[in-house]
């Protein structure tokens, strides 16, 4: 990959951007092929310096690997006038992925996507669905577990289990599907030690599977809505790990997206409106997409996922292509969110100075 922009007359002025993203490292916990879900940040980069290039801006990759230190230096050296941040992670932690943007912060750097807080507490699943019932958010019954002991029923099976605190599918497969008392400890106890983390239980919801891609902020825009259809009959339906990484397997060739999802208007209007109000809820920025799940025409929140990936054949730029939103249009958007806001921040701060 390229290090240095392209050299043609840069738009908006000599506008520089960085594009900020992390390198795929071994992780510290979990699975092996856990590592493929970071590798696909690298394909979001190189994506993303093809359309800087179209566009014409003036850029700089910056991947982030294991000196902050050396990244700080290559920030105030280049001092782009925005960052697109891609970091899902840092140092082989998905869980510091919210520090990520705070170095932007402390540096007064525009960029974009979702604040620290918003990276933080959707990464806390248990967080995640208190703050959907505390905003009257449709979402299935849950109970996080430190331990298989902690177990005390209250939700009927089957159940789904899946770390609390991670995302990408990972550490989510069938077994992640549990019918009995037997499966639940075995796939908690999973859970507790190999992700080293409490696990999330929740009742399992049968139905139609929705990515709800969401766009913007004054307001934000629900785009084209799409739906993973599943080319088999038997539970469990989901997108596992497998699903989502691995394009030569059974999981993988049975899940098929079809964007947009054919949708009666009255329950594409309510999807609509719940994932708008859990884009508020969690202080979504500039793009998240919301998964849903469709039971007997009522929606039922799953996740948010905010900076979710645009790998070109990903599920959020499927449903901005078809809106009629290039690749290059997108990033330009969100680019000038982000500039939006540093303009915002700069003229509060001057006026704070003269009082």
């Amino acid at each position: 990959m390229k290090t240095n922009g392209h050299k043609g007359k840069p738009k908006s002025q000599g506008l520089k951007v960085g594009v900020l993203f992390n390198r795929p490292t071994e992780p510290i916990r979990g699975e092996e092929t856990d590592y493929i879900a970071e590798a696909g940040v690298e394909e979001e980069a190189e994506a993303v310096q093809k359309a800087l290039e179209k566009l014409d801006f003036k850029y700089k990759m910056m991947p982030f690997e294991i000196e902050l230190g050396l990244l700080v230096k290559t920030l105030k050296n280049y001092r782009p006038n925005v960052v697109i941040n891609l970091c899902e992670g840092a140092f082989g932690e998905s869980h510091q992925e919210m520090n990520v943007p705070s170095v932007l912060e402390l540096l007064g750097i525009p960029y974009t996507g979702s604040p620290p807080l918003t990276l933080g507490m959707c990464q806390n699943k248990g967080l995640t669905k208190e703050i959907f019932e505390a905003n009257r958010l449709p979402t299935p019954k849950y109970v996080v577990l430190e331990s298989s002991e902690d177990w005390k029923g209250g939700i009927e099976f089957p159940l789904f289990v899946k770390p609390s605190k991670e995302d990408a599918s990972i550490g989510i497969s069938s077994k992640s599907y549990v019918r009995n008392d037997v499966e639940l400890k075995a796939q908690v106890e999973y859970i507790n030690n190999r992700y080293r983390q409490p696990a999330l239980v929740e009742e399992y919801v049968a139905g139609r599977e929705l990515n709800v891609a969401i766009l913007g902020n004054e307001p934000p825009k629900v785009l084209p809505i799409s739906e993973i259809m599943f080319d088999f009959e038997d539970e469990p339906k989901i997108v596992g790990f497998s699903a989502k990484w691995f394009e030569k397997s059974d999981e993988y060739k049975g899940t098929k997206p079809v964007c947009p999802a054919s949708l009666e208007s009255s329950v594409k209007s309510n999807v609509k409106k719940i994932a708008i109000k859990a884009y508020k809820a969690l202080y979504c920025r500039d793009y998240a997409r919301i998964d849903m799940r469709l039971r007997r025409n009522s929606p039922w929140i799953l996740e948010v996922n905010p900076n979710p990936d645009i790998s070109p054949e990903a599920g959020f730029p499927r449903s901005f292509k078809a809106a009629g939103i290039s690749y290059e249009q997108f990033i330009e958007r969100i680019i000038q969110f982000a500039l939006k806001r540093g303009r915002k921040k700069s003229k509060s701060s001057g006026s704070r100075q003269t009082n």
